[in-house]
């Protein structure tokens, strides 16, 4: 791609003009509706793919001359050089001895690294293109924020109108397990919670821009704080403590910002011994110490064979193994029977099984190089963002991409990219830059 002044964008293209606020409605009503999926395969993936391939031919049209905005640009290099280093890794990782759970076409080595791989660069591509698109036009982007907030409140409410259901008669929808967990319109309760956070910090930023009413907001906030509770999400709890502990450090100078750090700190282990995290973690380290012993007793148990803590146990055996290369993105399922990790413990009972620890999942997979490169290239839209001096709610609203994965949630789910991209698009708003153009347009 090059830069030309005479190139005419995409997005002013009069077919593409419309359809813009088409993909801007689905990225926000799709990107926060998981359960809506073919297979394993999201709708808006569907979606994604189509209006790639749509680009594309528009790309082609336009005699491969476009304009990139720089520091969108520098991201996008970054992922390139993440994608190519995974894949890399993976071809390494085919020396492995595989214990695959069936002969699905999608869950073969390498197979898998390339599926997540597509799935990452649509996420990056959709990311940097509407983050462009907002940035180029306020309207487009007040509407998408619109959109993505008032799914939030609509979670919400659906969750909230769902609960007497599952109290009464246990039904499992929006508010789901006897512990009456709210997920509205999410699987579960603790990408929920990281999820509702989201809403919460870009309410503000819309408050600030006046894209929300004094009214909207004040009745909106207390619902999603409602919700946020009612995830009973840890993640979303501790999420929340380290956000307001970065919120402080870049909205405060002098002592003041180091006396309220210090005692969020506090608050934060007051947090932690109220929620009985050190009991929660005895609990995971007695059943992972138990596991070699009892795991074949309670072979058909998919909360002890699989996920936190059979990870605990097979996660540390695959690192020791292979700490700088991994065992390539995707392959923990189809390599967590080998012989050498599991050492007589039972066997997987379903083909798709993760850790769910967080950034460990990631240092199993990756390596330990290519994990911490992930992790700088998490939080190089914060440090752009700060750089140009935006809002620190929008720094709130980039860091919960990194915060989210460290807390488990997946890489590849999709609200957290689409967060980023309104972020960028707020962050770097033609508008807000009083007319002037950039000095990193290239």
């Amino acid at each position: 791609m090059r830069h030309a002044s005479s190139a005419r964008p995409l997005e002013a293209q009069p077919f593409w003009s419309g359809h813009r606020y088409v993909l801007a409605f689905l990225v926000g009503t799709l990107s926060v509706t998981v359960q809506l999926k073919f297979h394993e395969i999201q709708y808006l993936e569907f979606v994604f793919m189509a209006d790639f391939l749509l680009l594309m031919w528009l790309f082609f049209q336009s005699h491969l001359r476009v304009r990139v905005f720089g520091p969108f640009l520098s991201l996008a290099k970054s992922y390139s050089i993440f994608l190519m280093a995974a894949f890399l890794l993976a071809v390494i990782a085919l020396r492995q001895d595989f214990f695959p759970f069936n002969d699905f076409f999608l869950k073969r080595p390498l197979v898998m690294t390339i599926s997540r791989m597509v799935e990452l660069f649509l996420d990056v591509f959709f990311m940097l293109y509407l983050a462009s698109l907002y940035r180029e036009d306020e309207r487009l982007c007040a509407f998408a924020a619109r959109v993505y907030y008032w799914m939030g409140i609509a979670g919400g409410i659906y969750a909230l109108a769902t609960f007497p259901l599952n109290y009464f008669f246990d039904m499992q929808l929006g508010t789901y397990l006897v512990s009456h967990r709210l997920r509205a319109f999410n699987n579960e309760g603790g990408s929920y919670g990281t999820y509702v956070i989201t809403v919460l910090a870009l309410a503000v930023a819309m408050r600030h821009r006046g894209w929300l009413t004094r009214r909207q907001f004040r009745w909106g906030m207390p619902l999603l704080v409602v919700c946020l509770v009612g995830s009973q999400s840890k993640a979303a709890f501790f999420a929340v403590s380290v956000l307001a502990m970065f919120y402080l450090i870049w909205s405060l100078r002098g002592w003041k910002r180091w006396g309220l750090v210090g005692a969020l700190g506090a608050g934060f282990a007051v947090l932690a011994v109220s929620l009985q995290l050190p009991d929660a973690i005895s609990v995971y380290a007695k059943a992972s110490a138990l596991y070699q012993q009892g795991s074949n007793m309670r072979s058909e148990d998919g909360n002890y064979v699989m996920g936190r803590v059979s990870g605990a146990v097979l996660a540390p055996r695959m690192i020791a193994a292979h700490p700088l290369l991994g065992i390539g993105w995707g392959n923990y399922p189809l390599v967590r029977d080998d012989p050498q990790y599991r050492q007589g413990t039972a066997f997987s009972i379903a083909d798709v099984d993760s850790p769910s620890l967080g950034p460990i999942d990631y240092i199993v997979e990756l390596g330990f190089p290519l994990w911490l490169y992930m992790t700088w290239l998490a939080f190089k839209p914060v440090y752009l963002l700060r750089r140009h001096g935006a809002d620190p709610w929008l720094l709130c609203m980039a860091v919960m991409q990194p915060l989210a994965n460290w807390f488990g949630a997946h890489l590849n789910l999709t609200y957290q990219w689409v967060v980023v991209g309104l972020a960028l698009g707020m962050g770097f708003s033609r508008r807000m830059e009083q007319g002037q153009e950039h000095a990193s347009w290239k």
